[in-house]
């Protein structure tokens, strides 16, 4: 049987477990924000990367083997999520983008999450994302969310 290859494509974030990134993209875009700890270090950089003009491509004949888990297994995952999710949006995203980006999220959320519990924990994570230092703000340009927008992920979702 003969193996076929399957097509990859530009894209505009990534996962860290399985990916190779360039010394020289870490260095131009300032590496991982070590301050996030657990969520969206990955978006993180790859969003400045993008502002900065690397490209990030997926490569869809890579494969990793990795235990079906759900992230929501650590008791902290609900609020280290939303609070990291609000400093990548404060970090990277215009302020109206950055407004629409939470109000989707806050909606999704709320909609998804059916424990009171977890709803109010990852709502404590927000806040906490709004009143804490989020590291150096460095908002992407225009035409960066424009790019994102034509490669199927506007930096609003």
């Amino acid at each position: 049987m003969r193996a076929t290859r399957s097509a990859g494509s530009e894209t505009t974030t990534f996962l860290g477990g399985v990916s190779v990134v360039r010394r020289a993209v870490l260095e131009d875009a300032g590496g991982l924000p070590g301050r996030f700890w657990y969520a969206h270090e990955e978006t993180d950089l790859a969003w400045r990367a993008l502002d900065r003009g690397w490209r990030i491509r997926y490569d869809a004949d890579a494969v990793a083997g990795h235990p079906k888990t759900t992230p929501a297994r650590h008791p902290t995952y609900y609020r280290l999520n939303a609070r990291n999710r609000v400093w990548l949006a404060r970090r990277n995203l215009p302020v109206p983008l950055a407004v629409v980006y939470l109000g989707v999220w806050a909606v999704l959320t709320t909609a998804r999450v059916r424990d009171a519990r977890l709803l109010l924990t990852w709502w404590a994570g927000f806040v906490e994302g709004l009143r804490s230092d989020a590291g150096p703000r460095r908002p992407m340009r225009w035409r960066t969310a424009v790019r994102m927008t034509r490669l199927g992920r506007p930096p609003v979702v």
